[in-house]
């Protein structure tokens, strides 16, 4: 886990059961916007001065009608960085106080808003999205977006903003994966169609874009660089039986449902 020190901000999480590591906001996302903050609005402040002081010894020799030619590019390069200026201002007010508070039960987030309780049992659903990326053939890092879902149909966001995320994520995950699994297959195994976002199974078989193919037809159900993939037992593709697997929700739930549960190999 990530540091186990809670900061006192979280004293008042009762219920959770016992800490189990804290994961806070990356200093870039604080003291980095601040310092672009003051640097910006510096900036901005200095090329309006600038304007101001070349307008006036301009219209001294020329009149008045110095006044647009000289005033209007300053003041407009000046607001462009003011903007700039407010959003990294506002970035570090945002994230200054954010950060994930990991226990035995749940999780608690804070933000500017204040903390919010999310027990494991509350949580219906869990997106990822990681995705590599690449420059000119070259790896040059990795994002991460987790989104979660309550049963109050509230969502969390979780991103690259939070140190680890990534372990965080795993640590979630382990703990309400059981819980999901468990209700998926009672669900299934009583014949309800299971739905995963734009992934359907049922005992009939398994939808993808609004088109369902047999149990029987279907070889292996896997995920080959981000798109889940369904296959024939005679060899190839399904045609269009493809979705992103960063838009499947509890993707893990269903790979799991379908190799233990259907008997098919998925992974």
């Amino acid at each position: 886990m990530n540091n186990t020190q809670i900061p006192a901000t979280f004293n008042s999480i009762i219920g959770l059961g016992a800490p189990r590591g804290y994961f806070s906001v990356k200093g870039w996302n604080r003291w980095g916007n601040l310092v672009f903050f003051f640097i910006l609005l510096a900036g901005a402040l200095l090329v309006f001065l600038f304007g101001i002081y070349d307008t006036y010894m301009a219209t001294r020799q020329h009149g008045p009608a110095m006044i647009d030619d000289k005033l209007t590019i300053p003041l407009g390069f000046a607001f462009i960085l003011f903007a700039f200026g407010f959003l990294a201002g506002w970035g570090a007010y945002a994230n200054w106080n954010k950060g994930v508070a990991a226990y035995e039960r749940g999780f608690a987030y804070n933000d500017r808003k204040g903390i919010q309780t999310w027990r494991w049992e509350e949580l219906v659903s869990m997106t990822s999205a990681i995705t590599r990326h690449y420059t000119i053939g070259i790896y040059t890092g990795t994002t991460h977006i987790y989104r979660l879902y309550n049963r109050q149909n509230q969502r969390l966001v979780l991103s690259d903003s939070i140190t680890n995320v990534e372990q965080l994520a795993k640590e979630i995950e382990e703990n309400i994966f059981p819980l999901l699994y468990a209700h998926a297959a009672g669900q299934y195994n009583s014949g309800q169609e299971m739905v995963f976002g734009p992934v359907a199974i049922s005992k009939a078989g398994i939808t993808i874009d609004k088109k369902t193919y047999p149990w029987t037809d279907v070889k292996e159900v896997s995920i080959h660089r981000g798109i889940l993939k369904v296959s024939r037992k005679e060899g190839g593709w399904f045609s269009g039986a493809s979705a992103a697997a960063s838009v499947i929700p509890n993707l893990r739930v269903l790979l799991t449902i379908i190799q233990q549960v259907v008997g098919l190999k998925a992974g």
